[in-house]
């Protein structure tokens, strides 16, 4: 050992003489005795590794628009306006399925050949897709058109499952 080794080992870190002086070794997954017995027999299984949960289901959504009566809807909507993710206009355009007028079978259903049932499930999201697909074909006013594809986007946002913002 040189004066200048010595001194050098002298005034330097504890922590640091440790870490120089000792060999690096590489994180090992199962213990050191059953990786020697690995290597030893083949036929021996390693021990189970560590694993995450497996992931949460996600949650269900809010609404089911492709699986709802029209009288649902209708309190859907109306839960909607409420609560003021729906405004008035949108509201009215929405909220008020022609089913549940009383004189459908009379009026529309006459028309079509069809009675009233609404308390049979069926796709209203669907329905509203045709009906915005319509107005934006014929309704020459743009108000009216904005605020069907306006309910369209909430409708579609409240068939989907919530988003989780926290890990």
């Amino acid at each position: 050992m040189t004066i200048s080794s010595a001194l050098s080992r002298l005034f330097s870190d504890p922590w640091e003489r440790s870490i120089t002086e000792r060999p690096r070794q590489e994180p090992r997954l199962t213990t050191a005795s059953s990786a020697q017995d690995v290597t030893a027999t083949p036929t021996t299984s390693a021990a189970p590794m560590a694993a995450l949960p497996a992931p949460a289901e996600p949650p269900a959504a809010r609404y089911d628009m492709r699986n709802i009566s029209p009288r649902n809807f209708a309190d859907a909507t109306h839960e909607l306006y409420m609560d003021g993710t729906l405004n008035w206009n949108e509201f009215k355009m929405v909220g008020f399925p022609s089913e549940l007028d009383p004189r459908y079978d009379e009026t529309i259903g006459a028309l079509i050949g069809d009675k009233a049932n609404p308390d049979q499930p069926r796709d209203m999201l669907g329905q509203w897709e045709q009906r915005v697909d319509f107005e934006k074909r014929y309704n020459p006013n743009p108000d009216q058109v904005k605020t069907a594809d306006s309910v369209l986007q909430k409708l579609t946002v409240l068939t989907q499952p919530p988003m989780r913002l926290s890990a």
